[in-house]
This record gives structure tokens, sequence and C-alpha cells, in this order.
């Protein structure tokens, strides 16, 4: 009887306090953007359903202002338009294939697949520039998930640039 009930116990005790598999954010990776065809994937376990930002991090040598002109030019600025909206620098644009897939107990299946454009600066930090790669950022539920990231066409301009492809925590989480 014992045994039994510690079987059970234990049973319990994992679906109920456990972590699932799959990372949860803020999640990095290596991103080949320059390249058509580059593809970055990950799975990705969501806990509470918010705004995801999903980013590229530029990077450029810390303390190195000519790098760090070089790949601000190539990234932009953040500032816009009053009237428009648009970006006054939109920096190199970067068409992208977005795809966020659910992972299920039987099948995977697609939620979104779109044609981003990113331009234009996020934000920006000691030896990196960030962009958005939708402004709108995305609310996803909880649960697991597959995100993937194609870069649609070759931006030579880019081969020297460390790029990532981030998914950051929603702000103030």
């Amino acid at each position: 009887m014992k045994k039994i009930l510690t079987v059970v116990m234990t049973v319990f005790f994992c679906f109920s306090g456990c972590e699932a598999a799959g990372p949860k954010p803020p999640i990095e990776l290596p991103f080949a953007v320059h390249q058509a065809g580059a593809t970055v994937s990950t799975e990705l376990r969501i806990a509470n359903k918010y705004k995801y930002p999903f980013v590229l991090r530029f990077e450029y040598k810390e303390k190195d202002k000519a790098d760090q002109e070089r790949v601000r030019k190539l990234v932009g600025s953040g500032g816009k338009n009053k009237w428009t909206g648009n970006f006054i620098d939109p920096g190199i644009p970067i068409p992208l294939k977005l795809t966020i897939s659910i992972i299920e107990s039987s099948e995977e299946r697609t939620l979104l697949e779109k044609d981003v454009l990113a331009l234009g600066q996020y934000a920006h930090g000691i030896n990196y520039f960030e962009r958005d790669i939708d402004r709108n950022q995305i609310k996803i539920p909880p649960g697991l998930y597959r995100v993937t990231v194609q870069s649609l066409k070759d931006i030579p301009e880019l081969a020297n640039t460390k790029v990532f492809f981030v998914i950051r925590n929603p702000r103030g989480k």
C-alpha cells in the first residue's frame, strides 16, 4: 500500500509542479541573416499569456567607435516621422518569414506564418543594437511552441556582423 501511495504522490507532484520541456524566454540564437534561406528555429515554452518581443540583435566590437557606427548605419535609428510613423533612418531592410507552430501531444500545427520586413532600431546596449522582427509583438497563450525565422534575401552588407535571433521576456516580467 505504501508503494502505491508513493507512486501516486510522485505522479501527482510531477504533474502539478514539474516544469514542462522547452526553453523559456529569454532565448538567444546565432542567425546568419545575411544569407537567403538561412533559418533559425527553437522550441519555446510559454507559461503566461503576454506579448513577447522577437528581435534581431546586431553586435559590434565593444569600445570600437568605428565598428559601432558601421553597425548603426546598417541597423538605422529608432527615430520616426511624427506624422507618418515611418522610420526616418530605417537602415537596411531585412525580409523574413516568421512561423510559430504549437506542439501538442499528437501533432504540431502552424498558428502563424507571415512575411515581415524588419526595419529601424528597437534598442541599444553596450555592444549591440536591436531591431524588432514584428513591431506589434506576438501575444502567445501558454503552451509549447516551435518558432522559426527564415531570411528571405541575401544581404552581403551584414556578412561581417554577428546577428542573433532573440525572444525576450515581456517588459517588466
